[in-house]
């Protein structure tokens, strides 16, 4: 019975340590300088993607779909509300694909985390440094798919510079999310399972059509999606639109961000450390 209690109070102990605070700001810049200098040589091909998929998307869903929908939807024309969606949705596949595909391929493959982890950098910084880079990549894509929002009419608000902002929380989330899985998968199509979840949740979070089209329990299944929220934001800030549900879903955003880098560090020192 004695040693339940002990055994219990380690598991205990265990639970409440808060591996964020492992984190050395230097050696997460320095894994993020590596991805950096790696992105730098092939930048050109790199943003390919997110310059063209938006255009194509824009053109399909804006003026395509767009040209079917004969009224406003929720007070602007579907092309301004669909320019959300197409935006969100490019940025946080980006921060997606690289803490998936992308990390999977420097942690087995590569053997580039345990190069880093020879050296005094610990788990933690490393997983910090690359959730820093999916993050960075996101935004830079945003900078480069932003100008396309705007030029397409999707955007009508002075506030527009500001997307950047959810949809940069958004990335840290699903970045997060996506590290912490990549961690515990030593199949790599076992990734095929995750992202026909993503792809099938993307339809429900408000990014085609509005949430209130939904079955009601539909909705509250949609509501609980970070994606959700990470788009209703950005559309606020490119139309202006602005409700007191949205300071509730930047709250949700940031206590969800914290608990899942927590939970990525935890995967990414389980995994690599012995």
């Amino acid at each position: 019975m004695l040693l339940i209690n002990i055994n219990s109070l380690l598991i205990l102990k265990f639970d409440l340590k808060i591996y964020i605070l492992k984190i050395y700001s230097t050696d997460a810049r320095a894994v993020w300088q590596r991805n950096f200098l790696v992105y730098r040589r092939l930048w050109k091909t790199e943003l390919i993607a997110p310059i063209i998929e938006p255009i194509f998307t824009f053109f399909a869903f804006g003026f395509g779909v767009g040209s079917l929908v004969s009224s406003e939807v929720q007070g602007m024309s579907y092309l301004s509300f669909v320019g959300a969606g197409v935006l969100a949705f490019t940025v946080l596949m980006r921060t997606i694909f690289e803490m998936t595909y992308g990390a999977y391929f420097r942690m087995v493959y590569q053997s580039t985390y345990d190069a880093i982890l020879a050296t005094p950098i610990n788990a933690e910084s490393l997983a910090a440094g690359e959730i820093l880079w999916a993050v960075s990549k996101g935004i830079i894509d945003c900078l480069f798919i932003l100008p396309l929002v705007v030029i397409f009419g999707s955007a009508t608000s002075l506030l527009t510079p500001f997307a950047i902002l959810p949809l940069t929380l958004g990335c840290v989330l699903l970045g997060s999310v996506s590290l912490g899985l990549t961690a515990r998968i030593f199949d790599i199509g076992k990734f095929n399972v995750f992202f026909a979840f993503f792809f099938s949740t993307i339809f429900l979070c408000g990014a085609w059509f509005p949430l209130e089209m939904l079955p009601k329990w539909l909705q509250k299944i949609a509501y609980i999606l970070p994606t959700t929220a990470v788009i209703d934001l950005t559309r606020a800030c490119l139309n202006g639109d602005f409700a007191i549900r949205h300071v509730y879903e930047s709250f949700y955003l940031l206590i969800a961000s914290f608990f899942f880098i927590e939970l990525a560090l935890r995967s990414i020192r389980k995994r690599m450390v012995v």
